[in-house]
Order: C-alpha cells, then sequence, then structure tokens
C-alpha cells in the first residue's frame, strides 16, 4: 500500500469527496461553515432539528460544538454518489422535518 501510492491515492480522493460536499453544502441557504475544508473532513452549523432528521434518516456523523457543529467525514470508498445523497436528504429534511425535535445522542458513521 506504501509502495505503490495507494494511500495518497485514497486520502486524495477522499480530499476531493470533501470538496464535493462543501461545494454542494454551499448552495444551501442557512449551511454554516464553522472551519475551512482542507482536507477529508467539512465542519458545519446545522439546525438541531436537521441533525435529528438526518440520523432517522440513517446517516451517521460527530456533533461536537454546541447544539449544531457537525464533523461530516469523507473516506476512501466515500462515492459521489453518496455525497449527492446526502446533500439531497438534508436539503429536502430542511424543510420538511418537523422543527420541534430535540437533538438526540449522537451514534457514528462515516459519510
Amino acid at each position: 500500500m506504501l509502495k505503490d501510492g495507494a494511500w495518497l491515492r485514497h486520502a486524495a480522493h477522499a480530499n476531493a469527496m470533501a470538496r464535493r460536499l462543501h461545494d454542494a453544502l454551499c448552495g444551501i441557504a442557512g449551511v454554516k461553515f464553522l472551519f475551512p475544508t482542507q482536507a477529508n473532513a467539512v465542519f458545519v452549523e446545522l439546525p438541531p432539528y436537521v441533525i435529528h432528521a438526518l440520523r432517522e434518516a440513517g446517516w451517521k456523523f460527530y456533533t461536537f460544538i454546541g447544539q449544531g457543529g457537525c464533523r461530516l467525514m469523507c473516506a476512501w470508498d466515500t462515492t459521489e454518489e453518496d455525497v449527492d445523497r446526502f446533500v439531497a436528504d438534508l436539503q429536502r429534511l430542511w424543510v420538511e422535518a418537523p422543527k420541534d425535535v430535540p437533538l438526540l445522542p449522537m451514534n457514528h458513521r462515516k459519510l
């Protein structure tokens, strides 16, 4: 893996998927970026009801800053379809999800 550069290809892919996620999230009003996207993580602030709805839809990610700070991670096996599906779910749930739902304890799964 080290000799043939697979680690670098995998890292570059994860970083590219994070950039794709970042670029897609830029088009969603209300998404606040907490830190620059510099590698394979995207840090955003989302409303608690959206976080809850995303988790109910099966998405798992860390929340760690206040009520809405989220760390969205991409990996070597994250596909463009994964990113696009997450963004589509986020856009849909932002509008459709009940607004009065409390934030539940986190479960973890890569994006």
